[in-house]
């Protein structure tokens, strides 16, 4: 079963890592969340999970201005 948002906070708790969540609606481009983004201290991130040709998954976290060259990345 996977685990939930309470299984993680719970871990969290339990390692003694401080954390804080921000409840809010889905957002799937840095431009939508932008007036979210306005509200909260920090850079602002855009998150890619990208699977290669053998199956391989990755997880890229940039901030929000940067331009990512998915080409250049692949090498």
């Amino acid at each position: 079963m996977p685990a939930t948002a309470a299984d993680l906070f719970a871990q969290l708790d339990a390692l003694g890592v401080a954390h804080a969540t921000t409840p809010h609606r889905p957002i799937f481009t840095v431009e939508e969340g932008r007036d979210l983004k306005a509200a909260l201290p920090g850079g602002h991130s855009k998150n890619l999970f990208l699977k290669d040709k053998k199956g391989a998954l990755f997880l890229v976290s940039a901030l929000d201005e940067s331009v990512i060259d998915l080409n250049a990345l692949s090498k």
